[in-house]
């Protein structure tokens, strides 16, 4: 539910885009973190969205950049306000998509940050590719099981980002 907020308008120079993933194991009931050494806080990966560029692979190309560890969106059933393409028909019934999953929004320094949040699979047995991080970045890749990623994670945004993949992931592992 969308509270408190009823317009806004900014500008490109007032915004930015970026998108992230709750990137699962779901044979092994693992979610992806990053931890900044700087400060020791753990977070989802995310970053922003480079022009040209699809929120999709925004995404996954974060993912990776931060941690190292190739991933790709899972097909997941969720409702979504997205409309079906006319191809498909108009039964809007539950569906495995790759859309978003949450947005999350926050300013910074009178600057909006909009952040689009995917699931994704990834194989936590994976070797982590080396040197795939900017410059600024000072990342670990962190493992947690599905019972503490809530509590491993730093702020409420993301824990409560993690809980929605992971019940969604759940849910479709009931259904098969």
């Amino acid at each position: 539910m969308v509270a408190g907020l009823s317009r806004a308008l900014c500008f490109a120079n007032e915004f930015a885009i970026s998108c992230g993933t709750v990137s699962v194991d779901v044979a092994r009931a693992k979610v992806l973190l990053i931890r900044w050494r700087k400060t020791g806080e753990y977070f989802l990966p995310k970053g922003r969205k480079d022009q040209g560029e699809t929120l999709e692979k925004t995404a996954t190309r974060e993912t990776y950049e931060e941690t190292g560890i190739p991933v790709q969106l899972l097909p997941v059933e969720i409702e979504t306000m997205a409309t079906l393409p006319s191809s498909m028909g108009s039964d809007n019934n539950s569906r495995a998509v790759t859309e978003p999953i949450a947005v999350t929004q926050r300013v910074n320094e009178g600057i909006l940050k909009i952040i689009f949040w995917y699931v994704a699979s990834a194989d936590s047995t994976a070797v982590r590719d080396e040197g795939t991080q900017e410059g600024h970045e000072d990342f670990d890749t962190i493992w947690a099981g599905f019972d503490e990623v809530e509590s491993i994670l730093s702020f409420a945004d993301d824990q409560s980002v993690a809980r929605e993949a992971i019940m969604t992931v759940r849910r479709g592992q009931l259904a098969i």
